[in-house]
C-alpha cells in the first residue's frame, strides 16, 4: 500500500500544491457527493498498448462518509485533515488495467496479476517481464490499490473470460499476504467479508478464481536478493547487509511479515560470509511515529556498523522499482552506504516466480 507519509507534505513545491488545490476544487473535486457504489459503467477503450484507463476514475472524489470510512478503515488518515487526505489521494498512481498477451489468444486458463502500481516506469517494466508469461496463458495486471473502486479489476476479469477462460488464477505481488492490500483484493473477489477500504462492488464473474502464494519466503526470492546484495559487496566479511522492505502498516502484520523475511536473512548469511546480515520493515504507510522508530531504528544500525569500521549494504525488498526506493533514501540521508535499489521486478528470478505460482495453484486445485 501506497499512502504518501506526512514529512512528505512539508516538501511539496508550491507549485505542486497550486495544481493539487486547483484539482480538488474543480467540479468533481472535494465537492463531489456520488455514493461509492455509483462506478464508472462504461468501460474505457483499450489502448494500443493494451492499458484501460478512465481519466474520470479519481480517488480523491470523497463525500464526507467517505472519508469518514477511510478514516476507520486507515490510521494515518486519522492524523490528516480533508484536505491532505484528498491530496494524499491525488497523488496515488491509477487504478486501470494493463491487458498483456495478444488480444487474440484464448485459454481455459487465464492470470490476473494484482499490483499496487507505481507509475510509468515501473509498471510497464512488469508488464514486459510478463511478456513470455503471456505467450503461455491469456494475462492481464490490474493496478492500483482499489481503495474507492474495484472497476478495472473487474474489467481484467471481463477480458480474460470474453477470450474463452474458465479459471483466473490471481497473483498478488504484494511481498506477503500479511498487509491492507491483499486483504481488500481478498474482499473483492469475495474470498472474505470486510474491506480493508471502502466497501467496493466486488467481482462479478462465473470463472473459477484462484488466488496463488505471495512470495513470502521463496527461495527464488532469497537467490534474488543474494544476487541483488553481492552485485554492491566487496569484501562480505567486514560488510553488514540490511534488507529494508516496505512492510505493512498494522503491528500486528508486521510480526508475521518479518518473521517470514527472515529466511531470506538466513539465506543470504548461510550463502556469503557477511559480518551480519539483517532486516527491517519501514512500515511505509503506517502512523507517524510508528515509521519515524523504525527510520531511527535502521538508521542506528548504519551508524552502528560504520562505528565498528564495516561498510554497509541496503538492499530493498519489494516487487516494483522506483518506489519505496526514493523513501529509503530520504531516510538515509547523510549516512554512507551501498544501495542495492533493483526492484525485483528486475531480477530473472520475478518470471519463474510468478510461473511457479500459477503452476503451484492449479496443481492445489485439481
Amino acid at each position: 500500500m501506497k499512502i504518501l507519509h506526512l514529512h512528505l507534505f512539508v516538501r511539496l513545491s508550491c507549485v505542486s500544491l497550486a495544481a493539487l488545490v486547483c484539482v480538488l476544487a474543480s467540479p468533481g473535486g472535494v465537492n463531489a457527493q456520488e455514493h461509492l457504489a455509483h462506478q464508472h459503467t462504461a468501460i474505457p477503450e483499450m489502448d494500443v498498448d493494451g492499458r484501460r484507463l478512465d481519466p474520470n476514475a479519481k480517488q480523491h472524489n470523497m463525500n464526507d462518509a467517505q472519508l469518514a470510512a477511510l478514516r476507520e478503515k486507515i490510521a494515518l488518515y486519522r492524523a490528516l485533515t480533508d484536505n491532505e487526505v484528498r491530496m494524499n489521494m491525488a497523488l496515488m498512481g491509477p487504478n486501470y488495467e494493463w491487458y498483456v498477451s495478444d488480444t487474440g489468444k484464448q485459454g481455459d486458463i487465464g492470470v490476473l496479476i494484482l499490483a499496487h502500481g507505481i507509475g510509468e516506469n515501473s509498471d510497464r517494466l512488469l508488464v514486459d517481464r510478463l511478456k513470455p508469461m503471456a505467450e503461455r496463458w491469456p494475462t492481464a495486471v490490474s493496478f492500483g490499490m482499489a481503495m474507492m473502486m474495484s472497476s478495472p479489476i473487474q474489467s481484467s476479469v471481463n477480458d480474460l473470460t470474453a477470450r474463452g477462460v474458465k479459471t483466473i488464477v490471481l497473483v498478488p505481488t504484494s511481498v506477503t499476504q500479511h498487509n491492507s492490500l491483499t486483504r481488500q483484493w481478498q474482499y473483492i473477489f469475495n474470498m472474505r467479508d470486510e474491506s480493508s477500504y471502502l466497501d467496493v462492488p466486488r467481482v462479478n464473474t462465473d470463472a473459477n478464481i484462484l488466488m496463488s502464494s505471495h512470495f513470502e519466503d521463496h527461495p527464488l526470492i532469497s537467490e534474488a536478493l543474494l544476487e541483488y546484495t553481492m552485485e554492491q559487496s566487496e569484501d562480505p566479511s567486514n560488510e553488514v547487509a540490511i534488507l529494508v522492505g516496505h512492510g505493512p502498516e498494522d503491528i500486528e502484520d508486521n510480526i508475521p511479515d518479518l518473521e517470514l523475511l527472515q529466511a531470506h536473512v538466513d539465506y543470504i548469511a548461510a550463502a556469503a560470509p557477511f559480518s551480519d546480515v539483517k532486516v527491517i520493515n519501514l512500515q511505509d504507510d503506517a502512523y507517524p511515529p510508528i515509521r519515524k522508530s523504525n527510520v531511527k531504528k535502521l538508521r542506528r544500525w548504519v551508524t552502528s556498523a560504520q562505528r565498528q569500521g564495516k561498510e554497509v549494504i541496503v538492499t530493498v525488498v519489494t516487487s516494483g522499482s522506483f518506489g519505496v526506493q526514493a523513501h529509503i533514501r530520504e531516510d538515509l540521508r547523510g549516512l554512507d552506504y551501498r544501495f542495492a535499489k533493483k526492484g525485483l521486478v528486475e531480477h530473472p528470478n520475478y518470471l519463474k516466480w510468478l510461473e511457479k505460482a500459477v503452476e503451484e495453484r492449479l496443481a492445489a486445485a485439481d
